[in-house]
């Protein structure tokens, strides 16, 4: 399954910056508005959003409620954040320019609301979808857990269809939003939700709008230059060889649990499963009886393993190993963070594997539960 909320994930996150940008001449901006059933000598202020808040402007709730507040954003997107009597809190994201108003309710918080501008109309959408995945993450995680507690692989796949759906619902809607965003700053932040080789047409395209609107705010050129970038780096892949079924794996050379190196090409001469996972990841350990019984089956015929885990943490790595039986070549695929065999092997979840035969050739991918049974069936029972 897919790093963002979910245990699964590796590389599609949804990552929600709320940190304030960066600072360097800048745009003056109001925030006005009503607040209703705010204490008599109640204060608005408007305050950096870091973690220790700087306050920028502050003025006294008048008796009918309403206030009126200013800045200056320097960068040309940063955030804010607007603090109502000390008792309800929101998110601002700036350009500079703007007149937002504000409505609020501090007997009923859900009321809020801030308009007058596109970056206010679009990022509670962002944020409304951040929440909803992180909960969802939580339930996903907890039901894996007790599937694989109970090897039950029905359940296990189940889940793994419910995160792909909503994964895919959630790209799309995101997809649908952003040409509305135009190039306001929340338009980088929707973008954050979309694999940028998977979805690179996309962040060309913002680059492009902002390069011809000649947009010189800091996150704006920080943005540019990435997409620059990375397109050099694809195309410096692009003459690399595709991971794909017919073409050679390209070979991997790792430390196994006795930090002894192990290299894929080692394996010659064998079929050999790749095979990525976690000691975390709950459709990986559920999936480990099926490959462990598979393994006992053809190893006298010819049949090998190189698992590759993703884990930060050692021990857990070596006690999944021991608990799950996982008696072939294990070896650990991350250092400091980041995996680059991961990225070699276009890893976005896992669990993730290729089947080699024995030159090496990727014959299969993502085989699992049956489809593996079948497949080592029509190759080894002969």
């Amino acid at each position: 399954m897919k790093k963002n909320r979910i245990g699964f994930v590796i590389l599609v996150g949804l990552a929600l910056p709320l940190a304030a940008f960066a600072q360097t001449a800048g745009k003056e901006f109001t925030v006005k508005g009503t607040v209703q059933n705010a204490k008599p000598g109640s204060k608005a202020y408007l305050e950096t959003n870091e973690k220790v808040s700087k306050r920028i402007d502050s003025t006294q709730i008048d008796a009918s409620g309403s206030f009126s507040l200013k800045g200056n954003e320097m960068n040309g997107g940063s955030f804010y954040k607007l603090n109502l009597a000390n008792e309800q809190f929101t998110s601002l994201l700036v350009e500079g320019g703007e007149n937002l108003t504000v409505t609020a309710d501090l007997k009923n918080k859900d009321k809020l609301l801030v308009k007058g501008s596109v970056n206010m109309d679009f990022y509670p959408k962002i944020v409304a979808i951040d929440a909803m995945m992180l909960k969802k993450s939580k339930e996903w995680q907890k039901q894996a857990a007790a599937a694989a507690e109970k090897n039950d692989l029905k359940k296990g796949e189940a889940i793994d269809r419910e995160v792909m759906a909503t994964n895919k619902q959630v790209i799309d809607t995101i997809k649908a939003l952003i040409p509305q965003m135009g190039t306001s700053s929340v338009a980088m932040i929707a973008l954050k939700y979309l694999d940028p080789k998977e979805h690179f047409p996309l962040y060309e395209s913002l680059a492009d709008q902002m390069q011809k609107a000649n947009l010189t705010g800091k996150q704006a050129k920080a943005f540019i230059n990435f997409v620059t970038m990375a397109k050099s780096e694809m195309a410096a892949q692009a003459t690399q060889v595709a991971v794909v079924e017919g073409a050679m794996a390209p070979d991997i050379t790792l430390e196994d649990t006795k930090g002894q190196v192990v290299s894929l090409s080692s394996l010659r001469g064998k079929y050999v499963l790749i095979d990525f996972w976690a000691s975390w990841c709950g459709p990986c350990r559920q999936e480990n009886p099926n490959v462990v019984r598979m393994y006992n089956k053809y190893k006298e015929k010819g049949f090998e393993i190189y698992s590759i885990s993703l884990d930060d943490n050692k021990n857990a790595w070596l006690k999944a190993i021991e608990a799950d039986g996982m008696v072939w070549t294990n070896v650990l695929g991350k250092k400091n963070g980041s995996s680059a065999v991961a990225q070699q092997y276009s890893v976005q979840v896992i669990p993730t594997t290729y089947l080699l035969d024995k030159e090496g050739k990727i014959i299969a991918k993502n085989l699992r539960g049956e489809a593996l049974v079948q497949k080592l069936g029509s190759i080894l029972d002969k």
